[in-house]
């Protein structure tokens, strides 16, 4: 088993040890560092977490052990860890540099265990623990980025059209085929749509934008990932922070439209939250739409 944390380079006072990533940026909030939003942001976040992440009971003593928390490596922490965006971006924006420490074996007494983290005191000299520097890889999207985000998103839905026999032809507006500067500039400028990119190796591999709307509901829209880079849990990753960024934008309903042929794609996003609502077929598409929600904790 895998474990890791997140943490910066300052020592915490209790445990020794690095700081870990909630307890850093409460300090920031402790400080007055954040603006008026980004507290509110704050609070509603540490509010989502404290319903989803089991808190260790020794957190009401204190810590008197100078427990440290580690996660697990699955499926259920791992998605819980990419929701913790708000956190990794106030840390960077406020200059405290995160890193990842991780560890193949268990790194010290267990005083605590659930489905996602263990908390260990006496960590042994013996474990070999990795660290590495953590950088935020997503960021808003500005005129400057429209063309390298129109040819991601053109390659990205080419491999859906190549897979369902979709052509400039026979389907003009699908994503593939329609998309261009012109549209997403005007989506960034005059439907003032929140325009997200995911960066790696210097380069643009994973996009995804929101259209919110005065019912306090959203539409997802363009999620995409270059196909060199899919199958690396970047999809996951940018489908929870677009979660924390329609929650903090106060929608408390995401909506997106699919292929309805693409039963592999509909069963990856009912694995996140979304329901299936209904289906439309549109006399210029060749394909069935089907449309999904999400309700926004």
């Amino acid at each position: 088993m895998r474990y890791y944390r997140v943490h910066t380079d300052e020592t915490a006072w209790i445990t020794k040890q690095p700081r870990g990533l909630f307890t850093a940026v409460g300090k920031l909030v402790d400080a007055g560092m954040l603006s008026e939003k980004e507290e509110k942001d704050y609070w509603k976040n540490r509010e989502y977490f404290e319903r989803i992440l089991p808190v260790p009971p020794y957190y009401e003593q204190g810590n008197p052990e100078g427990a440290i928390t580690w996660y697990k490596d699955t499926k259920e922490a791992n998605r819980i860890f990419h929701e913790m965006s708000f956190y990794r971006r106030m840390a960077g924006k406020y200059g405290k540099k995160l890193y990842i420490s991780e560890c193949d074996e268990v790194p010290g007494k267990i005083i605590y265990e659930d489905d996602t983290q263990i908390a260990v005191t006496q960590q042994k000299d013996d474990v070999e623990i990795t660290v590495n520097e953590l950088v935020w890889p997503i960021r808003e999207i500005n005129e400057n980025d429209i063309q390298e985000c129109v040819e991601l998103i053109k390659k990205s839905f080419k491999t859906v059209a190549d897979q369902f026999g979709f052509t400039e032809e026979n389907a003009p507006r699908f994503t593939a085929f329609a998309t261009n500067a012109e549209r997403l500039w005007w989506q960034l400028n005059r439907e003032h749509r929140p325009m997200y990119g995911y960066y790696r190796d210097g380069r643009l591999v994973g996009y995804y934008s929101l259209l919110l709307k005065d019912n306090g509901e959203c539409e997802l829209n363009n999620l995409c990932v270059d196909p060199a880079y899919r199958h690396q849990s970047i999809g996951e990753e940018v489908l929870l922070d677009a979660f924390v960024r329609a929650r903090e934008l106060d929608c408390n309903k995401m909506n997106i439209g699919i292929v309805e042929e693409n039963t592999v794609l509909r069963k990856w996003y009912e694995s996140y939250g979304f329901v299936h609502t209904g289906v439309e077929k549109l006399d210029f598409f060749p394909f069935t739409c089907g449309y999904m929600e999400k309700k926004l904790l």
